[in-house]
């Protein structure tokens, strides 16, 4: 009766009635106006509350087909527990009792929060069960619609969706693995081959014929330097045959490979000059007229890229694979960042085919020019310094030995100023005449007294190269000499 003319009326909660069929009943109700405006009586309707129970299973089963492609009744969650319910709709009435829909979820399960039910909010059951509820008020009652879903159902396309992008990122690195594979292994396919060759040409077979390629690049020139090499061994046994003078013959031919050996390394210093951030200096005395020692390095996307290695064995056989060493680094190093990469590549191609049981202790660096972030492989090589601190680093194998060996990547940060000092064996083992070895102590000394002092990679590697001969004198050199030094000078 409160109710005005223009208003649309006003259902009532439900209510018994055995007066008819003993069922729930609700009535819809609405006041009569006569001509003068006046209230006169109420109009009701008496409606049975079944097409309300039969609509809402009907909208329930709908949703469940449409969104979750599962019938009602299989809608229980992955827990084995069948009280927890994954959807459910409901018709509460103004006393906060269920009218209509799936009773699946008894109100009560909610206990301590049911004064927060007519709000939207996530809450848990007794049992911890969490689920998310939204309320609607329906018009022209004192009715709300509640729906509660499961946290699982919530999220399940979340989930789903979250699979399908791992999934498809997993493929695209795969894709990505095979290709980087493919192309490094194209890359080096062709110093496989002249690794290859230059196994052969160890074992004495000068007349090996070398491959041809198209490109006119580092591969190339290398087989070039190789042809050459070639050519000059071949003369140099031709001479021999020929000639009494064997041993000006064989000095005339290590010369020639001596020159194409050191035309493989840097030999410019400084070798960046316009740059302000690095400095950097390297040497090379080779025991023989040529040796199996090398050093290298390059800048690519302001990162330098060195190396420092050692080849087994002296002379011809050492250089060659020495030469298969720096140029399979550079063509590496000029497709990936990683040092560990770059040591397993190089070990797959010197192992294969190496009869010869050759192999290189090898060290790889790569210095961010601009946060002095310095990543690094050792392959059984002796540990450089840091000022006159040796750097950690993992034994590993030494390059050549086991072709499946994996080797360990680390990483150190270089501190502005600092040095880092690579060098092989020949400096530590250097003997003087009465077999006495230079040794590590001597070299940390020096290496203490040149890194305080501030010195340049040059004056550093020039007051070990004048300690070395002089603790040595007239004594024959034993084994190839080779340091390299890097300063960071970014500020």
């Amino acid at each position: 009766m409160a109710l005005d003319r223009d208003s649309l009326g006003y259902i009532t909660d439900p209510y018994f009635d055995d007066s008819v069929d003993s069922s729930i009943y609700c009535s819809y109700v609405r006041p009569v106006f006569d001509r003068q405006g006046r209230k006169v009586g109420v109009y009701g309707i008496d409606l049975n509350m079944s097409w309300l129970h039969h609509s809402l299973d009907e909208m329930e089963e709908n949703i469940w087909k449409e969104f979750y492609e599962t019938p009602h009744h299989d809608s229980q969650t992955d827990d084995d527990d069948e009280s927890e319910i994954g959807f459910s709709i409901q018709v509460i009435d103004s006393q906060g009792k269920c009218i209509a829909g799936t009773d699946s979820i008894d109100l009560t399960i909610l206990e301590g929060e049911q004064k927060m039910v007519m709000s939207e909010f996530d809450m848990m059951d007794q049992k911890g069960t969490p689920y998310y509820i939204i309320t609607k008020p329906i018009a022209h009652t004192d009715w709300k619609l509640v729906v509660f879903q499961h946290y699982n159902i919530v999220f399940i396309w979340g989930k789903v969706l979250a699979i399908v992008i791992l999934f498809f990122m997993g493929v695209v690195g795969i894709i990505i693995f095979i290709f980087m594979h493919y192309s490094i292994r194209r890359s080096t396919k062709p110093l496989g081959i002249l690794s290859d060759t230059a196994q052969e040409v160890a074992k004495g077979n000068f007349d090996t014929a070398l491959p041809t390629f198209k490109h006119n690049d580092e591969i190339s020139q290398l087989r070039d330097s190789f042809d050459t090499m070639q050519h000059s061994l071949a003369r140099y046994v031709d001479e021999l045959k020929a000639s009494t003078a064997a041993k000006a013959s064989i000095e005339s031919e290590l010369n020639v490979a001596y020159s194409i050996q050191m035309s493989m390394l840097p030999k410019t210093f400084p070798a960046f000059p316009n740059r302000k951030d690095i400095e950097l200096y390297g040497s090379l005395t080779p025991a023989k007229g040529v040796g199996g020692d090398l050093f290298d390095f390059f800048i690519r996307d302001e990162k330098l890229f060195f190396c420092v290695g050692d080849v087994s064995g002296k002379g011809v056989p050492a250089a060659l694979v020495m030469a298969v060493c720096r140029t399979l680094f550079r063509n590496v190093a000029a497709h990936t960042d990683k040092p560990a990469h770059i040591v397993e590549t190089m070990n797959a191609n010197i192992s294969e085919g190496n009869d010869n049981n050759m192999f290189v202790t090898l060290f790889v660096g790569e210095l961010n020019l601009a946060n002095g972030r310095l990543s690094y492989c050792n392959g059984g090589h002796n540990a450089p310094y840091i000022q006159s601190e040796s750097l950690t680093v993992e034994p590993n194998l030494p390059v050549g030995a086991f072709p499946d060996w994996e080797f360990v990547e680390q990483e150190t940060v270089m501190e502005p100023g600092s040095t880092i000092f690579l060098y092989t064996d020949g400096l530590t083992e250097a003997e003087n005449a009465t077999h006495d070895q230079f040794g590590e102590d001597r070299m940390t000394a020096i290496l203490a007294a040149q890194t305080q002092q501030g010195a340049s990679p040059e004056t550093l590697i020039s007051a070990m190269t004048d300690a070395v001969h002089e603790f040595v004198g007239d004594t024959e050199q034993s084994d190839d000499l080779t340091m390299l030094a890097i300063k960071y000078t970014k500020s």
